[in-house]
C-alpha cells in the first residue's frame, strides 16, 4: 500500500510537470493604474496560455473555519497550517480528475474582502542565479499561489507578504510573477530563484504589459513600497553575478535569462494597444515594466490586448509567413481574465471579474460581481476533462476552435459578432451597478446577475456553434460538388434584454431575431 501511494504521488507530480513544461512561453499579463484608466478603475489581466484542451472551471471556495493542526497540502509537498478562518473567493482551476489536488491552479479571482490576485506568469532565471540559489522541489509552486493569497489576505500588500513569508521559509519551486490589488493599491512580485524575490507597489499613473520575463530593473530596495528577500543583493555579490558590479543593482540583468523575441514582441504588441509610444522594431522592445500611456485605457482596450494577433501591422499572424510569430492571442489560451476594481464603490459592487473561457479572439469576456457572488451556474462548475456540451469551457473552446480553422469564411464574422456582444455587456454594467448599489441583499443581487450573464453568454455561444456546424456540413457537401455558394450568416441579436430562465440545470432558450 505504501509503494502504491508513493507511486500515485510521483505520477501526479509528473503530470503537473508535463503540463507546466508544455506551457513554456505561456501567459501574458496586463496592469492598468486607476489614474490612467478611462473610468478610474484598477485593472489586472492575464491570458492563461498552456494547453488548449485542458478544461477549466469557474468556482467559488466558501469561507471556512479551521481547527488548529489542519493543513493545506499540495502534490509537491508544500504543507501550510490553515489560519483559524479562510475567506470566500473565486477561482478558475483545472480539472480535479488530474489527481494533483482538490482544485489546482486557481489562477485568478477575488475574495470577499475585494482582494484580487492573478499569479501564474512563469519566468526563468539565468544559470548563475539558479545555481547560486536552486529552486526547492517541495517549495511553493504556481498551482497553489492564488488559492493561498485569496483565502488568507485582507489586502493586496498582505497577499504579497504572505507569499514572501512562504518563500522565505519553504522556498520556491519555480520562477513566477504575481499581481495583487485592492481598492487602494496594486502590487507586482517577481520570484527569481529558490529564495529570492522583489515586489513593488504599482504606481497609479502607469500601465504595464508582462510576458514570460522578469521586468524589474533598478529598484530602491529600502523603500516602504518595496518588499524584498533579505539576500536579494548579497547573494549575487557573494557569488559574483551581480550586475553591474558597482552602483545600483539591475535586477533583470542580475537574475533573468537572456531576452527572447517571443517576449519582446508581446511587450510591443500589447503596449501599442494601451497607447504607448512604440519602437519601430518589436524585437528591440525594451524590458521596462511601467509606462505612462498617451491616453486613458478602457476595459475593452485590455480585452483587446488579450486577443491581439498584431492585426494591422506587418507582424499580423494573418500575413503570409507570420504563422509562428508568438501572438498574445494564441490558440493555446485556456482562459483569460480582467480583474477590475472601481475604488469609489462598495466592495460587493466595485469588483468585477471579466472571464473568458477559451480563446479570447472569438468568444467574449463575461462580467461577474466576484467579491459578492456565492453561487455559479452548473455549466461553469462542471468538471469535464473530455468534451462535454454542458461545460462552459468546452462550449467556448469548441466554438473558438472551429473559428480558428477558417477566419475568412466564418471566423471573422463570429469574432465581430461577439465583439459587439461584449460591447453590450460593457454597456450593461451601468444598469447592473444600479441594481447592485440599490440592493439590500447584495449577494442575492450579484448571484442573479451572475446567472443572467452566464446563461445569456452560454446560450449565444452554444447556438452559434450549432449554426456553424450546420453551415459546415452544408459547405462541405456543396464544395464536393464544385457548386459552393455557401456564406455564413449570423441571425442572432447581440442584446441583453431577454435572459433565459434558471429553472433547469441547462439552458434551453436563446435570444434571436
Amino acid at each position: 500500500m505504501i509503494i502504491k501511494k508513493i507511486t500515485r504521488v510521483f505520477a501526479a507530480a509528473a503530470l503537473v510537470a508535463s503540463v507546466f513544461c508544455s506551457g513554456a512561453e505561456a501567459c501574458t499579463g496586463v496592469y492598468v493604474g486607476k489614474a490612467v484608466s478611462s473610468d478610474g478603475s484598477i485593472m489586472l489581466a492575464r491570458t492563461e496560455d498552456i494547453v488548449s484542451d485542458e478544461s477549466k472551471r469557474f468556482i467559488i471556495h466558501p469561507a471556512e473555519d479551521h481547527e488548529p493542526g489542519t493543513f493545506y497540502k499540495d502534490v509537491y509537498g508544500l504543507k501550510l497550517e490553515y489560519p483559524a478562518h479562510t475567506y470566500r473567493y473565486t477561482a478558475v482551476p483545472g480539472s480535479a480528475s488530474r489527481n494533483i489536488g482538490k482544485a489546482p491552479y486557481g489562477e485568478a479571482g477575488f475574495n470577499e474582502l475585494g482582494v484580487a490576485a492573478t499569479s501564474t506568469i512563469t519566468a526563468y532565471p539565468n544559470a548563475k542565479a539558479a545555481a547560486a540559489d536552486p529552486f526547492v522541489k517541495t517549495g511553493l509552486y504556481e498551482l497553489s499561489v492564488n488559492d493561498i493569497i485569496l483565502s488568507r489576505a485582507k489586502t493586496a500588500r498582505e497577499g504579497i507578504e504572505i507569499i514572501a513569508g512562504i518563500v522565505d521559509e519553504y522556498g520556491s519551486g519555480e520562477g513566477n510573477i504575481i499581481m495583487t490589488a485592492d481598492k487602494n493599491e496594486a502590487w507586482y512580485m517577481e520570484i527569481y530563484t529558490g529564495h529570492q524575490y522583489v515586489a513593488i507597489k504599482l504606481p497609479d499613473d502607469k500601465a504595464a504589459v508582462i510576458p514570460n520575463a522578469y521586468m524589474l530593473n533598478e529598484v530602491d530596495l529600502g523603500s516602504k513600497d518595496v518588499i524584498a528577500s533579505a539576500d536579494i543583493e548579497n547573494l549575487p555579490k557573494e557569488k559574483g553575478f551581480r550586475k553591474p558590479k558597482t552602483g545600483t543593482m539591475n535586477l533583470r540583468e542580475t537574475y533573468a535569462e537572456e531576452k527572447k523575441d517571443t517576449n519582446s514582441i508581446r511587450i510591443w504588441g500589447g503596449s501599442r494597444l494601451l497607447n504607448r509610444v512604440m519602437w519601430s522594431d518589436p524585437y528591440k522592445s525594451e524590458y521596462e515594466l511601467l509606462f505612462k500611456p498617451t491616453s486613458k485605457i478602457s476595459v475593452k482596450d485590455v480585452m483587446n490586448v488579450c486577443r491581439s494577433r498584431y492585426e494591422g501591422t506587418p507582424y499580423s499572424l494573418d500575413e503570409p509567413g507570420n504563422k509562428y510569430i508568438r501572438a498574445i492571442g494564441t490558440a493555446r489560451q485556456e482562459e483569460c481574465h480582467v480583474l477590475q476594481i472601481r475604488p469609489d464603490m462598495d466592495t460587493a459592487s466595485g469588483c468585477i471579474e471579466w472571464l473568458c473561457m477559451g480563446n479570447a479572439e472569438f468568444v467574449p469576456f463575461v462580467p461577474y460581481y466576484a467579491a459578492a457572488i456565492t453561487d455559479i451556474p452548473y455549466m461553469y462548475e462542471v468538471d469535464a476533462p473530455d468534451y462535454d456540451e454542458s461545460s462552459a469551457f468546452w462550449n467556448s473552446r469548441g466554438l473558438s476552435t472551429l473559428c480558428g480553422m477558417n477566419r475568412v469564411l466564418y471566423g471573422n464574422s463570429i469574432k465581430k459578432f461577439f465583439s459587439s456582444y461584449e460591447d453590450d455587456l460593457i454597456k450593461s454594467i451601468e444598469a447592473s451597478d444600479k441594481t447592485m448599489l440599490a440592493a439590500s441583499d447584495k449577494t442575492a443581487a450579484a448571484n442573479k446577475l451572475c446567472y443572467d450573464y452566464a446563461y445569456d453568454s452560454f446560450n449565444k455561444q452554444r447556438e452559434m456553434y450549432k449554426k456553424l456546424m450546420r453551415f459546415l456540413a452544408r459547405y462541405e457537401g456543396e464544395d464536393e460538388d464544385k457548386n459552393n455558394t455557401c456564406t455564413f450568416e449570423i441571425d442572432m441579436k447581440p442584446e441583453m434584454d431577454d435572459f433565459v430562465g434558471h429553472a433547469t440545470s441547462l439552458p434551453t432558450i436563446i435570444t434571436t431575431e
